[in-house]
């Protein structure tokens, strides 16, 4: 639940991001560029996402514990971001290089398939209820609190 909340919030910042024209003109920058040079850019994201995320356990065994979580999240939080949206803009480009399309189809394979045998479980099916029965239960909290009652 606390992964689709922070990935639904991460997509509405992109996308409130995603209008200014800075933005624009890099992601335009981007498509014109070599399939090879966009998929080396991932690797950024990630050279700087491990050390930060280090940092957050470090602060976290020294007894800073909400300072470490929060910088082990907003490390997650932002580098996840800047990778998707940086998938989809260069999907296309990605996509001509043959090994990463098939690696991807067969992950997506993957994924479909898991996700379908997920879905047959009954605890699988169990915990979906519960979940979007809390999420209710919060909605209904916050429009309580927003119309002031």
């Amino acid at each position: 639940m606390f992964e689709e909340w922070v990935w639904d919030t991460l997509m509405a910042v992109m996308e409130t991001i995603d209008h200014l024209k800075i933005v624009k003109r890099f992601e335009i920058y981007l498509t014109s560029q070599n399939p090879y040079l966009l998929l080396s850019l991932f690797l950024f994201p990630f050279l700087i996402m491990i050390p930060a995320k280090i940092y957050g356990i470090y602060l976290i065994a020294e007894g800073k514990i909400v300072r470490g979580i929060l910088i082990f999240v907003l490390a997650k939080g932002f580098i996840t971001a800047f990778v998707t949206r940086l998938f989809f803009v260069s999907k296309d480009k990605l996509m001509q290089i043959k090994n990463f399309a098939a690696s991807y189809s067969w992950v997506t394979e993957k994924k479909a398939w898991l996700y379908a045998e997920l879905n047959k479980l009954p605890a699988w099916q169990k915990a979906k209820r519960s979940v979007a029965a809390l999420k209710r239960i919060i909605k209904d909290k916050v429009l309580t609190l927003k119309q002031g009652g």
